[in-house]
């Protein structure tokens, strides 16, 4: 401090600012020091790691299909295990605000686990004085304040360095890309000598039959014949290609018939050695057999030799068609006629047919060589494919003379090293201007004036085809056809002369060069070390090389190194049809399918001969082993429909199909996490299903899928892409758990809402369940909805810890925070709130109390069916013969009751639900008052629950359709007692061996009489027994089922209980009932309709508890009564007011009305009794007992 005392200024005013200023100060003269900054740099570029995380609209975006995906989260990854394009993507991610990536600050010594730490003790002084600690100190803050400005421009050199690199990863992919589709030789047809015809010779190159299509029926397909020089000869329009040869409509099949000569004629005409099919999508597999078919009926028919069908890829091809290069080549062909032309042309050259793009407009970028290729500069990578093309240009050669004759071959001449595109025109047009052909390659000098830079650089890549000349006024050098430069002919013709080892007087090197050029293989025989020794002597360095490859072209003139064609692998025709790629298409890939059909497998004979059908116990119906079919009465018509090839058999799964077109399997077992027998009970046809590939099968085009929620989810990543080694799974949760803490929120915010009304109030759904536990029953609360501002909740309370939460939609409203004009519950319109209360919530609420104050409700069972079960089945024991029922809340489903009952040995759980008009049970019938209920289900509680298999209470009378026998003699106690212990199925068996008569008409005859005594006694069935209506009962072999009419007679037997309650009005005259005289008779449902109407109009003039019921809102028979008439208010209205007395408005309380009392609501008739009035005991036949005899029930 002392010494900083001495340099205060105007700009240092204090010892502190002068210590800071001395710190920069050297801190920068580190920063700027070369050695300093070459040193951290090395270090940096080394050590660094890169970190990244998503941002709010990435972590929405970035699923596991994106290729983000596995460095989503990067936590301190080392810069130098950046792999390909990796940074490249991340870098796109923050450009299209993604991600964020950041560079570490601090990275690792070379002997601890800080760099700067190291740099400081090397700049600090080693003495331990106090001075010496507090200069050491100031040392520190210079190295630090040095390191940052260093670090931050490293940060930004690094960036680009590593950008630079995955750049340059992408180009050599987009090269090696065109390399694999350029380094293919043309296509070899293979060997056509035994032909006799000279149609077939090869020697001078070969024709091609190639056909486009797009998948569409509506557009015609095009197929062209390209000649040997390139040229489309012919072309064929082939509008019905892609139509089935067997399909359903006959016009079609005729159509595809008539193409398919009309292509079998042109193959004949034009005789092409291949045939080419545009791999546009999976049709070209069936094009390729139809062609295939062709071929094989001609070499049957005609002679004709044997010709290979190949799928070629039509990247190029529909690039091509739709360039400046293809309108111009073919202005007046359609685009599908371009891609036929030149899929051809790339079978006879692909290098060729790929050149055609390299022009001005550099249409060649059009082609997709990698997803990130845009993000690459233009020119550059231009430069780096047309590199590719010079590569391979110079290996093949360019003939001069063909590119003149054949116009679509130039594009290759300007890849000739040492031309490039300006010479290789000016070349072409003087030659076509001079109409002078190149017969040497000197004449590229003296004809043409190429320089002789020019000239060195592309002599030895220009061919000229000597055989091809024929006579000439100029010297033709044999030479002139290989890959030799001219430079090194001298060389190539004193080899040829030492390899026929010709005296020097003697040897003429042209002759000898012709003469070795027929017997190379005596060039086996030098010494081409000793030749390259001498060379070297002489001044001419080493030429081991040149020599080597002057003795391999002397040997193969001009040879192709191409590699030769090869039809596409099962997996490369996959990718190329379905145009995907492994990167897209992958195993763990989550798709959406379609549903097509459901697969079953056909039971074989051995299987349908040990079938072993199942008996339901409970419901007395048989089940098929195979396809689980469960309504048979009898076991002879699961037989039945075994014999008929009724049965699907065992369902096995899914048949579904992929966006691409490919087909999948779903196995049942991996339909669902859950065990699935019946695939129609989980998914429907044509319906959408998410599902994950697990495996693929290229060759069949089909893939097998699981639809399971625990693969769908995937928590172990068995399926899902690998992430990265370093991904940083805590920040991933961390984001994970916020993201749903805000979703929670979210659900849980309202706007305040402006409503005046005594019920409304400002709170949220947690709220207003504590509000509601302090209210009575029946009370309601209107609240703003989390749904929006165009509607609202109204709470109320059912009973005890349940609270109904119905939706209220608003319309026409002045504004967010007022009240709409129109309000909707579901389909039913209220002016305001008012009459919410009045005519919905408050009827509701009478409704339950009904049920509350009943005597078989029991709050404490709370829904569970568990509890009610084990307390129906104490019941049971008590009173076997009885059949115990109770009530109970439902919290899962608040406003519905669950209704359990124990007819037998399985209880049955049912839902009542409660409705401002009464209460709706088995979904479609509606009941005014508890009592209506009750009559109604202890009439009809044996008919099938609807949307269920019809159980053990079924209406069907089995066995009963033949002729009674005539027992007459046999005293009917006796029958009785024997026909207590016989099993029905026996019993019935008895009866038709004692006739020996078939199943027809009723016969009436003594039996019938004493079995309707039988049918009458108190009876309890065992377990094995089947659920009928009584033996007795006469007319048709069965009862018809629910929905059909039920005959009722007036024997003294028991009833099947019909649709209409019996007896509840004795005013009432009573209506002839029809009987039933053949099972398919049917009942007119609309005059039972209109009947029931009447009916119940007529009870309420008899019915003092239901004589203030307000007529039903819905019409009945074109009659309805108005909404508010004085007349017609339901008496529960009356019941609680909508404002007192004291002008509040509040919903009712259990003090508004007399003390809880329990009522019969058994009989619709009976009047609210005491709980110390005597009971009564209904015997009818349609009371609630268990087989139609005359047990009293439990309640009575």
């Amino acid at each position: 401090m002392k010494e900083a005392e001495e340099f205060l200024s105007k700009m240092c005013s204090t010892p502190e600012r002068v210590l800071e200023a001395a710190v920069r100060m050297v801190g920068w003269q580190l920063a700027c020091d070369p050695l300093v900054r070459r040193t951290i740099r090395e270090a940096y570029f080394e050590r660094a790691r890169i970190s990244s995380r998503p941002t709010t609209q990435g972590l929405k975006i970035i699923d596991e299909h994106h290729p983000l995906y596995a460095v989503k989260y990067l936590k301190d990854k080392p810069v130098t295990d950046l792999q390909g394009d990796q940074f490249l993507r991340l870098k796109c991610g923050v450009e299209d605000k993604l991600m964020t990536i950041s560079l570490s600050d601090i990275m690792d010594g070379n002997t601890t686990v800080n760099f700067l730490d190291e740099a400081k003790q090397l700049y600090y002084r080693d003495e331990f004085s106090q001075v010496v600690q507090d200069w050491n100190d100031l040392r520190g803050r210079a190295v630090t304040f040095a390191y940052k400005r260093v670090v931050e421009d490293l940060k930004r050199e690094l960036t680009q360095r590593l950008l630079q690199e995955a750049r340059d990863h992408v180009t050599e992919q987009c090269c090696s890309k065109l390399y694999n589709w350029i380094k293919i030789a043309p296509y070899d047809p293979g060997d056509f000598t035994d032909e006799d015809a000279d149609d077939w010779d090869t020697s001078k190159g070969f024709r091609v039959f190639s056909i486009a299509f797009v998948p569409d029926l509506s557009q015609a397909a095009f197929g062209c014949c390209i000649d040997i020089d390139g040229d489309c000869c012919e072309y064929i329009r082939l509008a019905h290609l892609l139509k089935r040869r067997n399909a359903y409509n006959e016009r079609d099949a005729m159509a595809k018939d008539s193409d398919i000569r009309r292509m079998q004629d042109f193959i004949l005409r034009r005789k092409p050695h291949v045939i080419a099919v545009s791999g546009e999508s999976r049709d070209a597999l069936m094009v390729k057999e139809d062609l295939i078919q062709i071929v094989k009926d001609l070499e049957e028919q005609e002679q004709f030799p044997k010709i290979s069908v190949e799928i070629i890829e039509n990247n190029l091809a529909d690039v091509y068609s739709m360039s400046k290069k293809g309108e111009a080549d073919f202005l007046d062909y359609p685009p599908l006629l371009r891609q036929a032309i030149s899929i051809g042309r790339r079978v006879q050259d692909p290098l060729i047919e790929f050149s055609q793009l390299c022009n001005p407009d550099e249409e060649l970028l059009n082609i997709k060589f990698h997803p990130l290729q845009d993000q690459l500069n233009t020119a550059e990578l231009l430069n780096a494919l047309y590199t590719e093309f010079v590569n391979r240009t110079n290996e093949v050669g360019v003939d001069l003379n063909r590119a003149v004759a054949y116009p679509y071959t130039q594009n290759l001449v300007q890849f000739v090293c040492g031309l490039g595109p300006r010479k290789a025109n000016l070349l072409i047009k003087n030659m076509k201007q001079n109409n002078q052909r190149l017969e040497n390659r000197n004449q590229l000098v003296v004809s043409f004036h190429m320089g002789p830079k020019v000239f060195i650089n592309c002599a030895g890549f220009i061919k000229i085809d000597t055989n091809a000349l024929g006579d000439s006024d100029n010297y033709i050098e044999v030479l002139d056809s290989t890959r030799i430069h001219p430079e090194a002919y001298d060389w190539a013709r004193k080899m040829a002369v030492d390899a026929l080892e010709y005296e020097e007087e003697e040897g003429k090197p042209a002759e000898a060069l012709e003469e070795i050029l027929e017997t190379p293989e005596r060039l086996s025989e030098l010494d081409l070390e000793a030749f390259a020794t001498e060379l070297q002597n002489q001044g001419f360095g080493k030429k081991n090389t040149t020599l080597y490859d002057i003795r391999h072209e002397l040997n193969h003139r001009y040879k192709d190194f191409r590699l030769p064609f090869r039809s596409p692998t099962p997996e490369e025709v996959f990718n190329m049809l379905t145009k995907e790629s492994p990167e897209t298409f992958y195993v763990g890939k989550l798709v959406q399918v379609s549903v097509s059909n459901f697969i079953h497998r056909k039971p074989r004979g051995d299987q349908l001969d040990n079938a072993n059908p199942v008996r339901n116990e409970d419901t007395g119906l048989w089940q098929c082993p195979f396809c689980l079919k469960n309504d048979f009465p009898e076991l002879s018509e699961v037989w039945n429909h075994f014999d008929a090839g009724d049965c699907p058999g065992q369902a096995i799964g899914i048949r579904v199909r992929l966006d691409n077109g490919i087909s999948g399997f779903i196995s049942i077992k991996n339909l669902s996490d859950k065990t699935v027998t019946n695939p129609a009970e989980r998914v429907r046809r044509d319906g959408l299903v998410l599902c994950r590939i697990m495996k693929i099968d290229p060759e069949k085009f089909s893939v097998e899928l699981t639809s399971r929620t625990s693969d769908l989810q995937d928590r172990d990543t068995k399926w899902k892409p690998p992430k990265d080694a370093y991904y940083d799974h805590e920040a991933e949760e961390k984001d994970l758990n916020l993201d749903r803490k805000k979703k929670d929120k979210k659900k849980t915010q309202y706007q305040k809402r402006v409503i005046a009304h005594p019920s409304f109030r400002n709170i949220d759904y947690n709220e207003a369940e504590k509000v509601m536990q302090q209210l009575e029953q029946g009370e309601v609360i209107i609240r703003p909805s989390s749904k929006g501002n165009d509607h609202l909740t109204a709470t109320w309370k059912v009973t005890d810890g349940i609270c109904q939460h119905i939706d209220i939609q608003e319309q026409d409203k002045q504004n967010d925070f007022s009240l709409g004009q129109k309000l909707w519950i579901g389909s039913e319109e209220f002016e305001d709130l008012d009459e919410i209360i009045a005519r919905y919530i408050t009827p509701m609420a009478v409704n339950v109390r009904q049920i509350l104050e009943y005597k078989y409700y029991k709050e404490s069972i709370a829904g569970n069916k568990e509890k009610a079960s084990e307390l129906l089945k104490e019941e049971k024991k008590k009173n076997p013969k009885t059949i115990p029922y109770i009530f109970s809340p439902s919290k899962e489903l608040p406003g519905k009751f669950l209704l359990s009952y124990l007819p037998r040995t399985k209880v049955i759980h049912e839902y009542v639900t409660v409705t401002p008009e009464g209460f709706k049970f088995r979904q479609r019938m509606q009941h005014p008052n508890l009592a209506g209920l009750l009559k109604w289900f202890k009439q009809n509680f044996r008919r099938a629950v609807p949307g269920t298999t019809p159980g053990m209470m079924s209406t069907r009378t089995p066995y009963m359709g033949g002729t009674t026998p005539n027992l007459i003699g046999v005293d009917p106690s006796t029958i009785q007692k024997v026909a207590q212990n016989l099993n029905p199925h026996m019993l019935h068996n008895l009866s038709q061996a004692a006739t020996n008569t078939p199943y027809g008409a009723h016969t009436p005859g003594a039996f019938s009489q004493g079995y309707s005594n039988y049918a009458n006694t108190p009876y309890t069935p065992s377990g094995q027994t089947p659920f009928m209506t009584p033996y007795a009962t006469p007319g048709p072999s069965t009862t018809p089922r629910y929905g059909s009419q039920t005959p009722v007679y007036g024997s003294t037997g028991n009833r099947t209980p019909s649709h209409r309650p019996s007896g509840s009005h004795p005013s009432q005259t009573p209506r002839s009932i029809p009987t039933v005289s053949t099972r398919t008779e049917q009942m007119d449902w609309k005059l039972a309709a209109a009947a029931w109407v009447q009916a119940k109009g007529g009870t309420s003039g008899h019915n003092s508890h239901n004589s203030g019921r307000m007529t039903p809102r819905h019409h009945d028979s074109g009659r309805s009564t108005p909404r508010y008439s004085d007349n017609s208010r339901d008496s529960r209205y009356s019941a609680s007011p909508r404002y007192h007395e004291d002008g509040s408005r509040r919903t009712p309380r259990y003090d508004d009305r007399t003390p809880r009392s329990y009522h019969d609501y058994d009989n619709p008739r009976a009047t609210p009794r005491s709980a110390r009035s005597t009971p009564k005991t209904i015997h009818s036949p349609a009371n609630m007992s268990i087989g139609g005899d005359q047990t009293p029930l439990y309640d009575e």
